[in-house]
This record gives C-alpha cells, sequence and structure tokens, in this order.
C-alpha cells in the first residue's frame, strides 16, 4: 500500500493512515524509531508539507513521540487500537429488526455491507433510549468498526460520542438525527415527500387541513411539518391547528401546528367544523388511527375527510379503505449508510454526508371521492 497521488484522499491523511497501519499490524513496534522526514519524503514521493503534517497530528494523537536530538520514534504507551480481523464488523441500531421500514433498512445495510467484505450486527433498542445505550456498548465491546444508528425518541447518543471517538469507532445516523454536528447522515427527503402529499390533498379539492401527529419531537418529523406548511402556503389551504387560523403561523414554535393523535376523539367536534377536511398524518401508524376514530364518527372516508400517510407500510393497501402514503426507500437508505461508512472507515473520504433519498407518493382510496 503507497500513496495515490491522484486520490481525493489528503496527501497528509494517507501517510497518517500508512503509519497507523503498520503501528497495527506490529511492522512499527512501541519505541521503533521512525525515519526522518527528508528520508519520508523520497520514500513516498511527496512534498515535506503532508510529510510534516501528518507527523505532527501522529505526536498530537498519541502514535508518535519526539525526543529533541535523537528523533521520532513509536510512542511505548499507544492509544486505543481496535484489533484488525479478517473481517472487520458493522454494527446496525433500530428500533425493531423485522417490521415495514426498519426491515427494509436491514435488508440494504446488510447486503451491501457483506458485498464490500464487512460483517454485520443487528441490535434492536426497542425504541427506549436505555436499551440503545446498551446496544451502543455491547457492540463497542465486540470491536466493531463502525455503528450506524436509527435514533429513538429522546436519544442519548450524545453521552457517548466521547467513548466512541476514543475507540476509533464510527458513528453514522439513520433517518433522524437528535441534534448531533459533524456527523454522517441519510434519511428520507421528509419535506419533498409532506409536501406531495398535501398538494395531493388540495387537488382532490380539501381546502382545509390538519397536521396529525404523535407527541414525538424529532427530526423526521419536524422535517414533515416543513414541507406540510409549504404546501399549506403555496396551495392557498386553511391549516386547522391550535390557533387562529388567521394569525401568522410562522411565529408559533412546530408543536403548535399538530393536532395529537392522543387528543383527537376531543378535539373532534372542532374539526368537524372545517369538513370537508384532509389530514396528512405524521405516519401510516396515526393515519390508521384516525381512520378508525372517523369512521366510528360515521364519517366517509376519501369524501368527507381525506386522508395521506407517511411510510406505505405493507398493511396499509389492504385496509377497507386502502391508504394513501408517501412510500419510504429503506432499502436505499440502509445500502448508502452502510457504503459511506465503510468509505470513512477505509480513509477514502473525509467530508461529512447528508445523503437523502427521495420519497415516493402511492395514490389509493383514502383521499378522493374514488374511495366512496
Amino acid at each position: 500500500m503507497g500513496i495515490e497521488k491522484g486520490s481525493r484522499i489528503p496527501l497528509y491523511m494517507q501517510v497518517k493512515n500508512l503509519i497507523i497501519n503498520q503501528i497495527r499490524t506490529g511492522d512499527l513496534k512501541p519505541g521503533d524509531i521512525i525515519p526522518a522526514e527528508l528520508e519520508l519524503c523520497k520514500m513516498y514521493g511527496i512534498s515535506r508539507f503532508p510529510v510534516r503534517q501528518a507527523m505532527t497530528e501522529l505526536v498530537d494523537e498519541g502514535y508518535l513521540e519526539r525526543t529533541r536530538g535523537k528523533g521520532t520514534f513509536v510512542s511505548k504507551e499507544l492509544p486505543y487500537i481496535k484489533p484488525k480481523y479478517k473481517n472487520p464488523v458493522l454494527g446496525l441500531v433500530l428500533g425493531n429488526l423485522i417490521a415495514g421500514f426498519n426491515g427494509m433498512i436491514f435488508s440494504g445495510f446488510q447486503k451491501q455491507a457483506w458485498k464490500r467484505g464487512y460483517f454485520t450486527v443487528a441490535c434492536c433498542s426497542e425504541g427506549l433510549p436505555d436499551e440503545e445505550i446498551l446496544c451502543i456498548d455491547r457492540l463497542v465491546e465486540n470491536h466493531v468498526e463502525g455503528i450506524i444508528i436509527f435514533p429513538c425518541n429522546n436519544s442519548l447518543i450524545s453521552s457517548k460520542l466521547d467513548k466512541l471517538k476514543a475507540k476509533g469507532v464510527y458513528l453514522g445516523l439513520i433517518d433522524r438525527n437528535p441534534g448531533l454536528n459533524d456527523i454522517d447522515y441519510t434519511g428520507s427527503d421528509n419535506q419533498g415527500g409532506a409536501y406531495s402529499a398535501v398538494r395531493h390533498i388540495a387537488m382532490q379539492g380539501f381546502r382545509n387541513i390538519a397536521f396529525v401527529s404523535d407527541m414525538s419531537n424529532v427530526s423526521s418529523i419536524n422535517e414533515r411539518l416543513e414541507g406540510y406548511l409549504k404546501a399549506v402556503e403555496d396551495f392557498g389551504m386553511n391549516a386547522v391547528t391550535r390557533i387562529n387560523i388567521n394569525e401568522d403561523l410562522s411565529k408559533y414554535p412546530y408543536y403548535m401546528h399538530r393536532f395529537f393523535i392522543e387528543q383527537l376523539k376531543e378535539e373532534l367536534m372542532d374539526l368537524k367544523n372545517y369538513l370537508p377536511l384532509g389530514i396528512f398524518a405524521v405516519n401510516d401508524g396515526i393515519a390508521i388511527q384516525c381512520i378508525n376514530i372517523l369512521e366510528n364518527e360515521g364519517l366517509v372516508v376519501g369524501k368527507d375527510v381525506g386522508i395521506v400517510g407517511f411510510d406505505n407500510n405493507p398493511e396499509t393497501q389492504y385496509m377497507n379503505v386502502p391508504l394513501t402514503t408517501v412510500a419510504q426507500n429503506g432499502y436505499l437508505i440502509g445500502k448508502n449508510a452502510a457504503d459511506i461508512a465503510i468509505d470513512k472507515i477505509e480513509g477514502k473520504a473525509i467530508q461529512v454526508y447528508k445523503s437523502i433519498v427521495p420519497t415516493q407518493l402511492i395514490v389509493r382510496n383514502s383521499c378522493g371521492e374514488r374511495g366512496v
């Protein structure tokens, strides 16, 4: 393995990685002397600047130490270095491992990781912060090269950032970001998907519209709410909210724009004042609950109320009134997340990625009179 001058990876980073790899494999042992900078320049065929930068960073990170008048040596007390295995391992943490969207993510992630020579270990957090932390700890203990996480509500990932960095474990995020900077992210085009849903509701003739969600406050829901609000404005619709719809909605926090499924029965009389009403549900589960509540009240889904969900869970096409919904490509999300992680682990990329996968509106019968 040598220096690739045409690579997108900076020369100093390549030199640094080469030396770390020699330490990992035992070619360079604690106390061994490192050739002088000029000798390294001749060895790698590059100028002195990238060599000097690489050496400086290796000293700062504890791999090397300098002794005045004697030279540069491999540190006797090295920073933690993960063991090298024939087949490196990637960890994946999901709320569940088999259902719908999560199952597709797992399938795409595993297939792409295996294709590139990595084993995978999947852990189920059950959507619980403490279980998510336990999954991270167990994966680190088993020397994974990287961990990709679908964060749960109220995620505590930030408390593990220092540990992951110290252990040299890559961290990537899927679907939502709990406020972490400089972390690779792969997710759906939530804004675009929500926009297409509301546009469809408008095209079906519904002028009044409500955003119905649970009480979660995660990035993916807020992105869908942004797309919803943009489409409401573009198509001149009336946004039915907890606040007066004649007020400037932009001055209110996002959660004020929602009707919550937990209170929908109590608020149903208010919503009935806006019939015919379009509902954009933040996910298919919420949409199904809305349909059950509204049908029990004698409302006709597709006529009195037009409903669009988000996720395209398989069961939604077999309902009494098949659900119009926004499909996410979980397989491609998992595949892209695996590729980004492996590129970073192998030093083939250094930039922070934000990979956004397109969504698709699946039109069925829950929004529009053809469902009647």
